[in-house]
């Protein structure tokens, strides 16, 4: 559930933007299409509930929309779990903070959210809050803002690389979330969605509350001669930068964008992906699984971004 508009960021080195990619027009046009019909049904959906006052109706739209972005069938999370998984918003220039989607801290100081979710000047993701479970309770959180936010430079292309890298202006004290290898995620079956996102599959409620599900990885490229264009025209991902997971009414929704999606390795979790998008052709808004950008293919992007500002991952 993305909503593209041009971010670029001064990364040219091959080890950081990787392969380049073709403009598929035709694609491109299948996505947009996609996009207005989610949207446009979503709209419809919400704006039907609202009460007839013109200025709230309004007021809907732009939470809407600011909210496209992407947990259903899971359960809120205890007091203290998932600390590293933080509330993304804007601060306007009234000192109101707009919560609109979820991220990952994977270091002291970074922390990676969807692309789509840092798009100005449409929306910025310029504060985070951890060690929260709700954005109405955050008076032992730890907000810190942002230093820069940087989304991919192929995002806007290609519609793929959904993922921004956010350099926090201070080092948290809430403990990152370490990332997983690529070995590590082909070895897994299923992933852990946390966000706080909407909770039911039309996507008109909830959001702001922390919630994680399990579902299993449907679509996955384990080996580089793997056939996957099936999947990948009928589900509109791509298996090199993406996997699918989720569906049958377990799955991520809109404000869950950018949010982690956790393997377990027996005591230790790992950050695998990011909440990005539903599939291309779900029957509603959420629930019928979802699309998440792969963080071990985008390791060099992130250290390229972390290493402007002289900060390693390791």
């Amino acid at each position: 559930m993305e909503n593209k508009m041009n971010q670029r960021f001064g990364c040219t080195s091959a080890g950081c933007t990787g392969k380049e990619e073709s403009f598929d027009p035709m694609e491109a046009h299948r996505r947009l299409a996609d996009k207005f019909n989610a949207l446009g049904s979503l709209l419809t959906s919400y704006m039907n509930e609202a009460p007839l006052d013109r200025a709230l109706r309004n007021n809907h739209a732009i939470q809407l929309a600011l909210a496209t972005a992407r947990i259903i069938g899971g359960t809120p999370v205890s007091k203290g779990e998932y600390k590293d998984c933080c509330l993304i918003g804007e601060s306007l220039p009234n000192g109101i903070v707009q919560w609109n989607c979820t991220g990952v801290l994977v270091h002291p100081q970074i922390v990676l959210t969807a692309a789509h979710c840092h798009q100005p000047p449409r929306v910025t993701a310029s504060v985070v809050a951890l060690s929260c479970e709700s954005m109405n309770h955050l008076k032992d959180a730890e907000v810190i803002p942002a230093k820069i936010s940087v989304a991919h430079p192929k995002y806007l292309q290609t519609g793929l690389h959904d993922i921004s890298v956010i350099i926090l202006k201070k080092p948290a004290t809430t403990p990152p979330c370490p990332l997983a290898t690529t070995n590590e995620l082909k070895s897994s079956q299923q992933l852990s969605l946390v966000g706080f996102g909407n909770s039911d599959v039309y996507s008109t409620r909830g959001f702001g509350e922390k919630r994680h599900v399990q579902v299993d990885i449907i679509g996955i490229r384990k080996d580089p001669n793997d056939d996957l264009d099936a999947l990948e025209i009928k589900y509109g991902f791509e298996s090199d930068v993406e996997i699918l997971a989720g569906g049958l009414g377990f799955d991520s929704c809109n404000g869950d964008s950018g949010g982690p999606a956790y393997i377990d390795l027996g005591p230790q979790r790992k950050v695998a992906a990011l909440t990005s998008r539903a599939f291309r052709g779900a029957s509603k808004p959420c629930g019928d699984g979802g699309i998440y950008t792969r963080t071990d293919v985008e390791l060099d992007f992130i250290s390229h971004v972390a290493g402007s500002y002289s900060i390693s991952l390791n």
